[in-house]
């Protein structure tokens, strides 16, 4: 073991350790530039709720959806957080038994970034299962399974220009969405635009536009003192119910636990605020 687990940034909640690996909750404020530094041990990052610029040897790479990004132990990076914040579920291990663990080390030695489709789609649902509360154990065994099969997955390449326009859309319109005005927009009938955006983006876009609204109320959750319902309907809730279902599916949180714990999306916290176990679900 290179360093002692557990000295990832930004955590807000320990979600479960093990002997060889611990996974957090990390969030980091809207707009807040992480600059430049070294992670010793091996982690793996699964992207939740916001966006960020991710900056390293390998490259730039915007993240902003269902992705899953693995850095290497001594690896350096810095971050540009969006204007919604970032939540991520970040697992970290020993490098020692991740490799035991993987097997192999080729692909263990550079960053590794997934975006969207099948594997994004399967790293919003482990995202989930630690978010949920289920066995840590057995989320450790699914996140090695996970792992050690997307290793050996190429990225998915060449994503059409239309889905940054698309993204853009949903952004500024998230409140009063028109996906046939889109598909129109794009030259394609809905039901195409649909079925297109879930392969490339890993999450269907009903499941994004509910996304963009968890973000969009967990920032006035933090910065606002109004009542949950009026919350709920500013950020295009059917009502207070519909927003809570929204949360708990996207954070394993109702919207009252999250304002109780000022998760920190809009709000920069200082180091005595970011304790572990900082939330209860």
């Amino acid at each position: 073991m290179q360093t002692r687990l557990g000295k990832i940034h930004d955590v807000r909640e320990e979600l479960g350790r093990d002997p060889t690996a611990v996974a957090s909750l990390t969030v980091i404020p809207a707009g807040r530039k992480v600059a430049a530094h070294v992670h010793t041990n091996p982690y793996l990052a699964l992207h939740v709720l916001g966006s960020y610029r991710d900056s390293a040897d390998q490259g730039v790479a915007p993240v902003s959806g269902p992705a899953a990004v693995f850095f290497p132990a001594g690896s350096t990076h810095e971050m540009a957080i969006g204007d919604a914040g970032l939540a991520t579920v970040i697992i970290e291990f020993d490098p020692d038994a991740l490799h035991r663990s993987v097997g192999g080390t080729g692909e263990l030695r550079s960053r590794r970034l997934w975006l969207g489709g099948e594997v994004g789609r399967h790293a919003r649902r482990l995202a989930h299962g630690w978010l949920s509360g289920a066995s840590a154990e057995q989320q450790f065994i699914c996140t090695t399974a996970f792992l050690k099969s997307t290793l050996a997955t190429a990225p998915l390449d060449g994503a059409p220009r239309w889905l940054d326009e698309l993204e853009t859309l949903v952004d500024e319109e998230f409140l009063t969405p028109d996906v046939e005005r889109w598909a129109t927009t794009f030259g394609v009938s809905r039901s195409w635009l649909l079925r297109a955006y879930r392969h490339w983006r890993g999450e269907g876009l009903g499941e994004r536009l509910r996304r963009r609204r968890v973000e969009a109320a967990a920032a006035l959750l933090e910065s606002s003192d109004r009542q949950l319902a009026e919350i709920a309907l500013e950020t295009g809730f059917c009502d207070q119910s519909h927003m809570n279902r929204a949360f708990k599916k996207c954070i394993g949180r109702t919207p009252a636990i999250a304002r109780a714990a000022q998760l920190g999306f809009s709000v920069q916290h200082s180091p005595s605020a970011t304790g572990r176990n900082a939330l209860h679900r």
